[in-house]
């Protein structure tokens, strides 16, 4: 079987339930960037495996478990994106990044001012991922505006505001499991 199909090669794609859409279109966007953000993430886990700064304990028992949740947690939110009719609420995954948010910024210096995303690499790419969180996040609220939905009701929405909190505190975590102080402005 071929990768291949040529079915895109006119600028539309295919939803879940077969209906062809524009590769623009708002649902693409979205659950687009929720791959590129698990990607990013990706690429995050591979740098706290192999930071040296960060104690080897918290890398193995720590970054690797959490990073690989949320890849996981991502999956099912790129599919929620991509079904209209999804209705998943993703409540404890929201709690457990509630959970996790209080428990990294509670061990951190409380912030008076803002921060430059600077660093270790391994709490830059965090920062990255937050800013693609964030932009995903911003699609999704399009795509939501469009169908006229409630964004308040969007489990997805929700636990894309949540992650976004979380990875800016775990690249302030990072930047202390390496020795490195917030960059204040």
């Amino acid at each position: 079987m071929s990768l291949y199909t040529r079915k895109g090669d006119s600028g539309n794609t295919s939803l879940p339930d077969g209906t062809r859409v524009s590769k623009d279109n708002a649902r693409v966007e979205a659950y687009g960037d929720v791959d590129e953000l698990t990607s990013q993430i990706s690429f995050l886990n591979a740098l706290c495996s192999a930071d040296g700064n960060i104690p080897a304990c918290r890398r193995a028992s720590y970054y690797k478990p959490l990073l690989e949740r949320i890849m996981r947690e991502l999956f099912a939110v790129g599919a929620a994106i991509a079904c209209p009719e999804s209705e998943t609420t993703f409540c404890a995954e929201i709690k457990a990044l509630e959970a996790e948010i209080d428990s990294v910024g509670d061990s951190l210096p409380q912030l008076k001012c803002f921060i430059l995303p600077t660093g270790s690499p391994a709490s830059c790419q965090c920062q990255v991922c937050r800013t693609v969180c964030r932009r995903t996040e911003r699609r999704l609220v399009t795509l939501l505006r469009e169908e006229q939905a409630d964004p308040q009701g969007n489990g997805a929405l929700q636990y894309l505001n949540r992650l976004s909190d979380l990875l800016f505190v775990l690249s302030r975590r990072l930047n202390a499991d390496a020795g490195l102080s917030d960059t204040k402005l």
